[in-house]
């Protein structure tokens, strides 16, 4: 993951808030080259830029685990991640976009289940991105 920069709050807020043995990340919308990923999904063409921005998200709130606690090894599974896409109200694949943070996941973490995921179309995301994430991490120390 040496390409992805780590995600880091643009406001007033934590990367992380752990409680317990849980990890919950922020909000990380998708960038490329340190500029937000911008955009309407809008039809069947769009799903790549998407997926490309959802990857980039999801690369970013693994960045910033390994940076603030020494490795992915501190991350026993990931429970749920939620997309936010930005996208027309007849834009229908949501799915096939966020299949692609699945599977950085799955990659990351292949002994782990898949997380419980979400996804929800919005009219605007920060930063005008495509695509936002947000992760549940579960700690390994916690069990």
């Amino acid at each position: 993951m040496t390409a992805i920069e780590r995600a880091r709050p643009a406001g007033l807020y934590a990367s992380f808030s752990q409680a317990g043995g849980l990890l919950h990340s922020s909000g990380v919308v998708g960038r490329h080259e340190g500029k937000p990923i911008t955009g309407v999904l809008a039809g069947p063409d769009d799903v790549a830029r998407g997926e490309v921005a959802a990857v980039a998200a999801v690369g970013a709130i693994l960045r910033a685990v390994e940076d603030e606690f020494g490795s992915l090894a501190a991350v026993s599974k990931v429970v749920t991640l939620t997309g936010y896409l930005q996208a027309t109200a007849d834009f229908t694949q949501h799915a096939a976009v966020m299949n692609a943070a699945s599977a950085v996941l799955q990659r990351a973490f292949p002994d782990a289940p898949l997380p419980a995921r979400t996804t929800i179309g919005v009219a605007s995301l920060p930063g005008g991105g495509v695509v936002e994430v947000s992760m549940v991490l579960a700690l390994a120390s916690a069990g």
